[in-house]
């Protein structure tokens, strides 16, 4: 059996051991045995087993908590927010390397400094009303500062540690967060300043667009009546020349009776207080169609018209919209010998998907981001009569609903246009 190898050796065991025996003749009053000896001998190897054993786990624990401490040191140290401890005054007595980093100087240089020295003069008493609160409230405390010399922005938070004569504090850069705000808060200035120019804007362009509208219907009341005058005057003479210049003079008179007409609901429109209710949208469909086919007789129409929704909004102008549209649908099918006409309605998860079809003469869909502005149109007066005017009432009334328009077509293959209402206006169906 190899020898153990311990503390001084198997002959210092001994000799220890030898040592006891002679202690404890002395003290019991009685001669040891060889046997007893031995026997304390063995317990002697076991006790200083167990003390190397022992040593191992101290030695190990040891080396764990080195570890773990380090481990704690990195997270402390590299941390993205600084860590500052806080004497009473307001000096450093701890700081980790964010914190040094942000501070801008090395750590052991930091140590015993005022922290207040590395503010900028305008925020000094800012932190000092800040540390005041700290030590005497024994909560948590925040501020922003600057930092002196760096233009940086730094959100403080501290509490006071166990015993009340020091605190620690965290430090965090904000400035790219306050940089960002400034930037928000300037954009949002410039949006409003562009919103309220826009609004003076649209409220003088209305206002001229109603004075001007309003201003013309005098000299057009004299053109008709110098017009009917004129007819009354030439009556029975046959002068074909006279009458057909009589008669281009009142068609233009009436086209620009109707685009005033159109410009002076351009311009209500916009300025009309919506007044919602329930609103039964087959209801409207019925009523337009019915004046529509008053003025359209000796044509052959098909309508079909779906089960459309009941919604809350406008009743004037969303038969205005309705109008403008079905009448559209009516004029275009013109050339058609049976005109077809499909008023359709697609529920969908947010919105209502309503729509106008017709077979007549379409569009090129390249110019479809025409269609719904003012004085856009795309085809000439003499193939169809308007002013341009009607989409863009349209485009407005579903706007100031909440809802979209646009349109698609095969040119000469009809057309189908579509607006939507959001869910929430909707209260059902007939």
């Amino acid at each position: 059996m190899k020898k153990r190898e311990g503390v001084g050796g198997y002959s210092e065991l001994r000799s220890r051991a030898e040592e006891a025996v002679k202690k404890r003749k002395t003290h019991l009053g009685i001669p040891a045995t060889e046997a007893e000896t031995k026997k304390l001998l063995h317990e002697l190897q076991v006790h200083q087993i167990e003390l190397e054993m022992q040593n191992d786990e101290l030695k190990k624990a040891k080396e764990e908590i080195e570890s773990e401490y380090q481990r704690y040191a990195d997270l402390y140290d590299f941390a993205p927010i600084g860590y500052v401890t806080l004497g009473i005054s307001g000096d450093i007595e701890a700081i980790n390397l964010t914190g040094a980093r942000l501070l801008g100087m090395e750590r052991y240089r930091l140590l015993k400094n005022r922290f207040a020295l590395f503010l900028a003069d305008d925020y000094l008493a800012v932190f000092n009303s800040f540390l005041d609160k700290v030590f005497e409230r024994k909560g948590k405390e925040h501020c922003q500062v600057v930092l002196k010399n760096q233009n940086l922005f730094l959100y403080i938070e501290g509490t006071a540690l166990h015993g009340g004569q020091n605190c620690r504090i965290i430090l965090v850069d904000i400035t790219d967060r306050v940089k960002a705000e400034e930037e928000i808060k300037r954009l949002n200035e410039e949006l409003e300043r562009k919103v309220a120019q826009l609004l003076a804007a649209n409220e003088e362009l209305e206002a001229f667009n109603y004075s001007v509208s309003h201003d013309l219907r005098a000299p057009l009341r004299h053109i008709s009546s110098f017009v009917t005058l004129l007819e009354k005057k030439l009556k029975g003479q046959p002068d074909k020349d006279s009458n057909h210049y009589l008669e281009a003079i009142s068609s233009a008179s009436a086209n620009m009776n109707k685009l005033i007409d159109d410009l002076l609901n351009l311009s209500h429109i916009g300025r009309k207080q919506l007044q919602k209710r329930k609103v039964r949208l087959n209801d409207l469909v019925r009523e337009v169609v019915s004046d529509i086919q008053e003025q359209s007789t000796g044509r052959e129409i098909i309508w079909e018209i779906d089960d459309l929704p009941v919604v809350y909004g406008d009743r004037s102008l969303l038969k205005l919209a309705l109008h403008n549209l079905t009448s559209n649908a009516v004029k275009y099918s013109r050339p058609q010998h049976r005109a077809e006409i499909r008023v359709g309605c697609k529920h969908e998860e947010s919105e209502v998907v309503c729509s106008v079809k017709d077979n007549g003469v379409g569009f090129d869909m390249k110019y479809a981001d025409k269609l719904f502005g003012v004085f856009q149109r795309l085809h000439t007066s003499e193939q169809f009569e308007g002013t341009g005017i009607g989409l863009a009432n349209v485009r407005r009334i579903i706007d100031r609903h909440g809802g979209r328009t646009w349109a698609d077509s095969i040119a000469g293959k009809g057309a189908t246009f579509y607006f939507t209402l959001p869910i929430e206006m909707c209260v059902g169906s007939e």
